[in-house]
C-alpha cells in the first residue's frame, strides 16, 4: 500500500516599520524546513523509496535604516530575493539504474576473475610488436603519441603480471567469499558507483525595496550513487573445503568454461571492445552474468542521493543596512529496484578516455 508522509517545521519572522506612522509590517517564512517520504506500507523486502528534505540552514535577512531621513526600518527582515529553488544542477554521467546494478554485479560477482589468464595469454601475442614499436620510436626524430599503447598495452600487461603474482592471497580471499555465499542465505554486497559534484556562481540581487543588497549566489550539486544486491547459491548443498579451494583457484584466474564465461573472454579479446564499452555496458553485463561458482543475483537496489546547496554571499548593501546571506539545502533520496541488463549512453568522456581517442587520432594523422 503506498504511503505518503510529510513534516514541516521552523519559523523565521522579520519586520519593516514605516517610521512616520509607526506601522509595522511582518514577513514570515513558515515553515523553513519540509521533509517528505513516499514508500510502501505492509510490504516486506526491497521496495522503492522517495525522500525529500528541503529548507533553510540560514534565512537571508536584512536589518537597519537609512542614515539620513529614514522612512523604513528593517529588523531581521527575510529578504525578498532569497534566490533559492527546489532543483538540482545537471551532473553529467549519472548512471541509470540498469547500468548501475549491472556494474555493481560485475564488480561483486563471486565468479569474477582477478585476472583472466585466457585473455592474458591472448594478449602475449602483442608483446613482440609492442617491443618493436618502442624501439622504433626511440630511433625516430618525431615520436608518436603513445597513450593508447600505454593504457591498453604496457599498463594492462604490468597490472596483470602483478595480479598473477598474488595468486595465494587471491585464492584465500575467494575461499572466504565462497564460504560466506553458502552461509546465512547468501552474500549481500554494496558498492559506491558514482560520486561527482558540479557548481555555478552568479550575481544576485537579494533585496531592492528601500534597502539594496546584492552579491553572489553559489549553487553546488553533489550526486552519489550506490547499489546493493544479494548473491544466492544455486544449490543448498555446501561444497567441501577441498572443492571450495579448487573452485577458487579456477575462478580467480578466469578458467571459466561456462557459456557466460567464454562470452566474456571472447568479448575482452575482441579488437575495439574497449571502445564499445565507453558507450555500451556489454563488458559489465557479461561479467555480471558469469556463473562459474553456481551463484546468481536476482534484482538489486540502486540508491541516488543528490544534494544541492545554495549559498548567498553578500557583497554590498545600502548605507545603514546590514545583511546575512541565505543558505538553502535541497536534498533528494531515491531507491530503485533494478536488474542487470544491456544499456547504451553518450557519456562525457573522462580525461583518460579523451587521451586514448586523441592518441588514436594523432597516430592516424601521421
Amino acid at each position: 500500500m503506498p504511503r505518503h508522509r510529510s513534516m514541516a517545521f521552523g519559523r523565521v519572522e522579520g519586520t519593516i516599520t514605516f517610521i512616520p506612522t509607526g506601522a509595522i509590517s511582518k514577513k514570515v517564512i513558515d515553515p523553513t524546513h519540509i521533509d517528505i517520504c513516499d514508500d510502501s506500507q505492509f510490504i516486506t523486502g526491497d521496495q522503492p523509496l522517495e525522500i525529500v528534505h528541503k529548507g533553510y540552514e540560514v534565512v537571508g535577512t536584512v536589518s537597519g535604516e537609512e542614515p539620513h531621513y529614514p522612512i523604513y526600518s528593517f529588523s531581521g527582515y527575510p529578504m525578498d530575493g532569497q534566490g533559492t529553488t527546489d532543483s538540482h544542477l545537471s551532473v553529467p554521467n549519472i548512471p541509470d539504474s540498469t547500468a548501475a546494478i549491472t556494474t555493481m554485479m560485475a564488480k561483486t560477482n563471486p565468479s569474477r576473475p582477478e585476472v583472466s589468464v585466457p585473455n592474458f595469454i591472448f594478449e602475449l601475442k602483442d608483446i613482440p610488436e609492442m617491443l618493436h614499436l618502442k624501439g622504433k620510436k626511440h630511433a625516430e626524430s618525431r615520436p608518436g603519441n603513445s597513450a593508447v599503447a600505454y593504457n591498453f598495452g604496457w599498463d594492462l600487461l604490468i597490472k596483470d603480471l602483478i595480479a598473477l603474482t598474488d595468486f595465494t592471497s587471491q585464492v584465500d580471499k575467494r575461499v572466504k567469499e565462497l564460504k560466506a555465499l553458502h552461509a546465512k542465505g547468501g552474500l549481500r554486497r554494496k558498492r559506491t558507483l558514482f560520486d561527482e559534484s558540479v557548481s555555478e556562481s552568479n550575481y544576485h540581487v537579494f533585496q531592492s525595496f528601500t534597502a539594496w543588497v546584492d552579491g553572489t549566489l553559489t549553487k553546488k550539486t553533489r550526486a552519489v550513487v550506490w547499489a546493493t544486491c544479494r548473491w544466492n547459491p544455486a544449490s543448498p548443498d555446501i561444497p567441501s573445503a577441498t572443492d571450495l579451494v579448487d573452485l577458487a583457484r579456477r575462478v580467480v584466474h578466469g578458467w571459466d568454461f561456462s557459456s557466460s564465461g567464454l562470452a566474456s573472454v571472447i568479448w575482452e579479446a575482441t579488437p575495439w571492445s574497449w571502445f564499445s564499452d565507453y558507450f555500451l555496458n556489454v563488458g559489465d553485463y557479461l561479467n555480471a552474468t558469469r556463473n562459474a561458482v553456481g551463484a546468481t543475483a536476482g534484482s538489486g537496489c540502486v540508491m541516488y542521493h543528490v544534494t544541492t546547496t545554495e549559498t548567498g554571499k553578500i557583497q554590498s548593501t545600502s548605507p545603514g543596512f546590514g545583511a546575512i546571506g541565505p543558505k538553502y539545502v535541497y536534498e533528494t533520496k531515491s531507491r530503485v529496484l533494478a536488474t542487470a541488463g544491456l544499456t547504451a549512453s553518450l557519456p562525457f568522456l573522462s580525461a583518460k578516455q579523451m587521451a586514448n581517442l586523441s592518441s588514436i587520432a594523432f597516430n592516424l594523422g601521421r
